[in-house]
């Protein structure tokens, strides 16, 4: 299929890490070469998912219920919500995915691009009260460097970028996880 006519659900969760897939941060490392930077790879989580479970509610025009969503990951153990752009209403274009992360993780999969669409990835306090209280490490390849955090941030992906994957070294309190884009 061209990654350029994902349009449905599944295809959009696919393009996104809310979900993601564990990997050794210091084996994608040893491995980057330019090559890989310079053409696009197909995220390796997308045979992992599995969304004939997960459909949100449309109750009525403009208002749709959340469905929770069960991460393939060990670490995410409460239900994940996401919005589904136009495979919850036609006309919306906004796909943004929520997620606790508690423990270290490896996520996003191998490092990879998306050719149509921009990412916007968030790590946010998780305790409930202030979302900048922050008690975590963080670490993603994006281009062609390693950004590490120990704040609350978000991270803007260009389309074409290289990133991923995100590895989650330290939580002392849970984290706010919020992947994001925007379909054209």
């Amino acid at each position: 299929m061209d990654p350029k006519k994902r349009t449905n659900r599944r295809d959009f969760f696919q393009d996104v890490s809310a979900g993601a897939a564990g990997m050794a941060f210091a084996g994608v490392l040893s491995t980057l070469n330019a090559a890989a930077l310079a053409s696009p790879q197909k995220p390796d989580y997308y045979d992992k998912m599995d969304m004939s479970k997960l459909g949100n509610v449309v109750r009525e025009p403009n208002v749709v219920e959340f469905k929770p969503w069960k991460s393939m990951h060990a670490s995410i153990t409460s239900p994940m919500i996401t919005a589904w752009g136009a495979g919850d209403i036609p006309q919306s274009k906004l796909a943004i995915g929520f997620a606790y992360i508690t423990t270290p993780e490896s996520l996003g999969g191998a490092t990879h691009t998306h050719e149509d669409h921009d990412q916007w990835i968030f790590l946010i306090g998780g305790n409930g009260r202030n979302f900048l209280e922050f008690d975590a490490e963080a670490e993603m390849l994006l281009g062609d460097t390693v950004r590490k955090v120990d704040y609350s941030c978000y991270f803007f992906i260009p389309k074409g970028t290289p990133h991923c994957p995100l590895v989650i070294k330290r939580v002392g309190k849970p984290i706010v996880f919020i992947d994001a884009r925007v379909n054209e």
